[in-house]
């Protein structure tokens, strides 16, 4: 058994399934990215963008993958189960670039790009279940325009990061993902709770912005 085989072990992989590898894969044999093991956990065809996945979501996973050690990348096996299922949130790239400059400010807690991104890019984010009206559409969009996006975000956490150890990079990218999915999660179920949850999910993120 390969090393990263004995990881992939360590980390709950199921037997059977394809272990974690960097890049696009044409068949499960020769191994797989987070998204395509996603694509076989949810019975879809075998792709790395399935359908059950948020766009943004998908976006954020192959880039982790692709750029952490293969020690970490097995972890990822553990975050694949909780991105089936993840579409149907408006706003959702707003919600996963908010989600990695918090986690990049966990780490580097004084980066003052990070804490401008986080500025900007909160304001565009509505409350969880909340529509926005004309108005409030056209001024997001308009922000939008002037960023930060996804991208950029990723990379300024990368550039923040990279004095520290390989491994202590890499666990930032997989908190990341691990966060920005849990964060989309619980957006799309208090949308689905109704209005006095979503109000409730709302609250509670001001509160932690807040504090």
């Amino acid at each position: 058994m390969t090393e990263q085989e004995h990881a992939a072990v360590a980390a709950g992989v199921p037997e059977g399934l394809p272990v974690l590898e960097v890049g696009r894969h044409r068949r499960p044999e020769h191994g797989a990215c987070v998204m395509e093991y996603v694509s076989l956990l949810a019975g879809e065809p075998w792709s790395d963008s399935p359908a059950c996945t948020d766009r943004a979501l998908g976006d954020l996973a192959r880039r982790v993958n692709d750029d952490v050690e293969p020690q970490a990348r097995s972890a990822l096996a553990e975050i694949a189960p909780r991105l089936v299922g993840t579409v149907g949130l408006r706003g959702a790239r707003d919600v996963v670039t908010a989600a990695v400059i918090r986690v990049g400010l966990e780490s580097v807690p004084d980066d003052v790009v990070l804490t401008r991104f986080r500025r900007r890019v909160e304001a565009r984010i509505l409350p969880a279940g909340a529509a926005p009206g004309p108005w409030a559409r056209l001024v997001r969009r308009a922000r939008l325009i002037i960023g930060p996006g996804l991208p950029g975000a990723y990379l300024q956490v990368v550039r923040a990061v990279c004095a520290v150890p390989r491994a202590e990079r890499d666990a930032v990218r997989v908190r990341a993902l691990a966060a920005a999915t849990e964060d989309v999660r619980r957006r799309l179920e208090a949308g689905a709770a109704g209005p006095s949850a979503a109000v409730t999910a709302g609250i509670d993120a001001a509160v932690v912005r807040s504090g």
